[in-house]
């Protein structure tokens, strides 16, 4: 596995600040009937991340990764977060699950950013019921926000009985402690975290 310089500064900053690296989450949760069939999450990262992986796996430079860029990203910047759950947790009927793996990988440049897309399958019942969903680094070196604008898509048969909110869950506190070296645009750092997360009605008629 290589890494660029650029790369080994962004870890070792990590390790002395936090939060250090920003993500914009976007999520399409696809139900069927009276089952949530899983979620695919799109990542949109910060500028530094972006170069980062950009120069150690867009071999060529040309903006686009091949197969074999995809599946290197995959190998070296992203199947480590299996470890992390893939910062994924959903809330169900008293128990929270994360997936056991992932699917449908991609990572693509959008308007000068890097994306992840990847699919969490669940397949499991949530007939009239309540589930939600919160996608959160519990060391906190990623700070993940829900993008602006409309980033939470309900599809599949089903969705059109279903409502959602995103809501700050006060209940998973993160400390952290450490200076900040960066910070997201319009945040303050009290050296606690709440994640958000989203919360979708199944409405049985």
């Amino acid at each position: 596995m290589k890494y660029s310089l650029l790369l080994l500064a962004v870890l070792w900053e990590c390790v002395f600040s936090h939060p250090h690296m920003f993500i914009d989450t976007e999520m399409e949760v696809r139900l069927r009937n009276d089952y949530l069939n899983g979620i695919e999450i799109t990542w949109h990262f910060d500028p530094m991340f972006t170069a980062a992986i950009c120069t150690d796996f867009d071999s060529n430079g040309d903006g686009q990764f091949s197969t074999g860029e995809t599946a290197e990203v995959f190998a070296n910047a992203f199947s480590n977060l299996e470890n992390s759950s893939y910062f994924t947790f959903l809330s169900i009927g008293g128990q929270t699950l994360s997936p056991s793996g992932i699917e449908e990988f991609s990572v693509f440049m959008e308007q000068g950013a890097l994306v992840y897309r990847f699919f969490c399958p669940f397949n499991i019942p949530v007939t009239g019921g309540v589930f939600r969903v919160a996608i959160y680094d519990c060391t906190y070196y990623c700070d993940i926000l829900y993008r602006e604008g409309s980033p939470i898509t309900l599809s599949g048969p089903g969705s059109e009985n279903a409502q959602f909110e995103i809501e700050q869950n006060d209940e998973i506190r993160i400390s952290y402690g450490g200076s900040v070296s960066v910070s997201r645009e319009g945040s303050t750092y009290s050296g606690t975290a709440y994640p958000q997360q989203l919360v979708v009605y199944m409405n049985s008629n």
